[in-house]
């Protein structure tokens, strides 16, 4: 399996799995739902629960003890026994770090009694006591097969002598399977509405979800090793994590935090004389956010911060200082500062996380910056993996979205020395943002950028990117290496903005180049298909259904590309060109919006001809003038045929209008738009469809012919296939990704190779709505439905990045 021997290989060759903690654990860490008070005890046994898990699955953790906890017998007592990071067992061999615990429950539950075996991957729709009180006969086990062991029914006295600690560190799991059939009337079936895999998900019989599919799983536990896809079920586990982050539910919490966190949160004298806090991210933060005051939560002194605070000119009147293990003592309500930060974190048990994070955020009125060292040699409670640290801040971040956060990750390398990694999240510091919109000579990207940018009413400034797509390639790979100036563009320079709003292949490099230059600090808005992904990052995404592409937390979707067209640039458009009709034009008058060739579709002179005389034709039945307005794409040989057309403007018919750059002066291409009164659009550009439907005016769709697929074409159809083709196991699961179907995956995701846009899918979306209609010979005036698509994504996009306005 690939992205099992990615995870062997790697990490023997680092002599340490640096995604998980140290395998240090010889037991496990329990967490008790009481009964509830005001409710009198029940008499019955507690519900013994044991969780496979990792540190991966924090969230998933979280969401499955919640989905209990909601739904559970208050009077009943619940035992939820977490099995993780066990020492002597070999992990590196597992697709994931839990494996074979499982099969050490009847040794950990003392052998004796009943215990449910869970996955981390699942969540409960009806109370487990249910299951746990569920008749065994003379059964060792119950499951939905006897091949599926991912949540189990086990009665522990039966079955200690053949599952026990000692077989499950030694003995594969498939073949501890095979001993427990072999055993004539040791395996019992269970219900299968208590594993309910993906989509065999029903509302009503179904008492427990599994989210088996680990490419599918909603909360995206390991992007490193998998490129994930929708999930028919994700909507329900995303609402579970929610009701607990509305609830303010954590696993463990200050009074009550691991078993663990008092000794590695105590440090001695002389190692906090050794600890150096990370001042330069401190006080980065600290300037940019006009910081009056500031908490300090870590291992260096009070002495030791406030000297280096001097030294680097912190501007701050109030700095108070914490550690870890003082924090967890304070009064949750004490007075909160400016700007709160934390290094030394990844000291501390990886469960204890999620609660101090809460609150460090709780704390702070502005922002929080976190600064970890990873890498060390001594024994390791949270996992040295950069992008472990990033979901830890970008799920806390989710319950605090009015402040704003800054993540430095520090890696100590053999190699290359220390290394930083940095990631911003959360609310602006700044609103309004200083903002560039990055602009190129693609005039379906230049009007996206522009929509958006206008759309969300902040001040922005232009910065053209030349059309030297090698230069600029060079120019951003040399910049990374360093081996030099960058020489993107003259313009390209700092000070760096908060935002940038690009469309398009080269801008997305220049802005993702950008956005590292200025250490994560300058987030980015990225449209287009080729735009590139936003990865594991706090940028945004915008993009359509019909494009076919890998989805994502951070993407935005919306049925057309944002547009330049809105009603104060047609007013002013309107004003500017009063007469681009001529002063006595028949109505209505209908502009036809021509494309032309790209690489899915075709448009030649003869069939150029044909529409002409279609449009013209029902143009004229109507009794108005028609106006045709060629687009870069139209090419010359369409261009002049159709330019023929404007001998017949004399009598009304026809006028014809050549193409023009956006950046042109007097390009009347928006005031065309203004005073027609209905829209005719070549169907093979969103662009030209997104600014046709802003203007509500009534639109018709012409459909281009698909153009017969070129090698590369034949080549992306097939890779996108691959990444679709599902293989399934034994046990009637999908197998994760792997081999071809991973790399295609990620070959679809980096935008190496595109699927097919399915045009017919949006044509048919855009009549669905009452925005537009199929051309069919005949154009009459209607009313199109309100469209205010560009308003509700701009006010998406504001409620992420400047969720409080009263920050400005």
């Amino acid at each position: 399996m690939a992205v099992r021997s990615q995870r062997v290989l790697a990490s023997f060759l680092a002599g340490d799995d640096n995604r998980r903690p140290s395998a240090a654990q010889v037991g496990t860490i329990c967490i008790t739902l009481a009964p509830k008070a005001g409710v009198t005890p029940s008499d019955k046994p507690p519900v013994r629960i044991y969780l496979g898990t990792e540190s991966a699955q924090f969230r998933a953790e979280r969401a499955f003890v919640w989905s209990i906890e909601r739904l559970r017998d208050p009077a009943r007592r619940y035992d939820i026994h977490l099995m993780k990071d066990f020492a002597g067992f070999e992990r590196r061999l597992w697709l994931t770090g839990f494996t074979n615990y499982r099969f050490a429950i009847p040794e950990l539950a003392g052998r004796e009694g009943r215990a449910i075996y869970n996955d981390a991957d699942q969540i409960y729709l009806k109370d487990p006591a249910l299951l746990f009180d569920t008749a065994m006969g003379d059964h060792g086990v119950l499951s939905i097969n006897d091949r599926d062991t991912s949540v189990m029914l086990i009665d522990c006295a039966r079955m200690a002598s053949l599952w026990n600690w000692d077989s499950a560190k030694a003995t594969k799991n498939r073949e501890l399977e095979a001993r427990m059939r072999a055993v004539d009337g040791l395996w019992g079936e269970l219900d299968a509405g208590w594993n309910a895999r993906d989509e065999e998900y029903a509302p009503v019989t179904s008492h427990l979800v599994h989210y088996t599919t680990i490419h599918t799983q909603p909360w995206r536990p390991t992007p490193g090793d998998y490129v994930y896809r929708a999930n028919v079920a994700s909507d329900l586990w995303l609402n579970i994590e929610a009701e607990a982050d509305a609830a303010g539910f954590q696993l463990f919490h200050a009074e009550d935090p691991t078993p663990q966190f008092a000794d590695a949160a105590t440090v001695s004298d002389e190692r906090r004389r050794q600890f150096t806090p990370d001042l330069e991210a401190f006080r980065e933060l600290a300037q940019d956010a006009e910081a009056q005051s500031l908490y300090y939560c870590g291992f260096a002194s009070a002495a030791t911060l406030r000297t280096l605070a001097d030294q680097c000119g912190l501007s701050v009147e109030r700095i108070d200082t914490a550690t870890p293990l003082q924090e967890s003592g304070r009064d949750p309500n004490r007075d909160s500062v400016d700007v709160v930060a934390a290094d030394g974190l990844e000291q501390l048990p990886d469960l204890d996380i999620p609660w101090l994070l809460d609150r460090l955020f709780a704390r702070a009125t502005r922002a929080l910056v976190v600064s970890v060292t990873l890498g060390s040699d001594r024994t390791r409670l949270c996992p040295a993996d950069p992008h472990w640290w990033y979901a830890q801040l970008a799920a806390a971040g989710q319950r605090f979205p009015d402040r704003h956060w800054h993540l430095v990750v520090h890696r100590k390398r053999r190699r290359d020395g220390a290394q930083a990694a940095h990631w911003s999240g959360g609310a602006l510091l700044r609103v309004p943002p200083t903002t560039w919109v990055l602009q190129h000579h693609k005039t379906g990207h230049r009007s996206q950028a522009l929509g958006i940018a206008d759309a969300l009413g902040w001040d922005y400034e232009t910065r053209e990117i030349p059309h030297a797509p090698a230069r600029t390639l060079l120019a951003a790979l040399r910049a990374r290496l360093p081996v030099g100036a960058h020489g993107l563009s003259d313009t390209i320079r700092p000070p760096w903005p908060d935002l940038i709003i690009a469309s398009g292949w080269l801008p997305g490099l220049v802005a993702r180049w950008v956005r590292d230059q200025n250490q994560g600090n300058t987030r980015v808005i990225l449209m287009g298909r080729r735009g590139g992904p936003v990865g594991e990052t706090q940028d945004l995404a915008i993009d359509c259904p019909h494009f076919g592409l890998t989805p994502h937390p951070q993407h935005l979707q919306t049925v057309l590309p944002p547009s330049k067209v809105g009603a104060d640039r047609m007013a002013e458009a309107g004003a500017r060109w009063p007469q681009v009709f001529g002063k006595d034009a028949a109505t209505p008058r209908v502009v036809w919006l021509v494309g032309g060739t790209s690489a899915q579709h075709r448009l030649d002179a003869e069939h150029a001809t044909r529409m002409l005389d279609d449009v013209h034709g029902a143009t004229r039945t109507a009794g108005g003038t028609l106006a045709v307005l060629t687009s870069r794409r139209t090419g010359e040989a369409v261009t002049r045929t159709l330019a023929q057309s404007a001998d017949r403007g004399a009598d009304g018919g026809v006028i014809f209008e050549p193409w023009r750059a956006a950046s042109d002066a007097d390009n009347p291409f928006l005031g065309y738009l203004a005073h027609a009164d209905i829209l005719v659009v070549t169907g093979e550009s969103e662009s030209m469809l997104a600014e046709a439907v802003a203007t509500g005016k009534p639109v018709y769709i012409l459909p281009l012919p698909e153009r017969a697929p070129s090698a590369r074409q034949r080549i992306a159809d097939w890779v996108h296939t691959q990444s679709q083709t599902d293989r399934y196991n034994a046990r009637g699961s999908r197998r994760p990704q792997q081999g071809l179907q991973y790399l295609s995956a990620r070959l679809i995701e980096q935008r190496i190779f595109l699927p097919r846009r399915d045009m017919p899918a949006l044509h048919g979306a855009l009549e669905a709505q009452g925005l537009a209609r199929v051309f069919a010979g005949v154009l009459e005036t209607w009313q199109p439905q309100p469209w205010n698509e560009l308003e509700l994504l701009a006010g998406e996009i504001r409620a992420r990045l400047a969720p409080d306005v009263r920050r400005g």
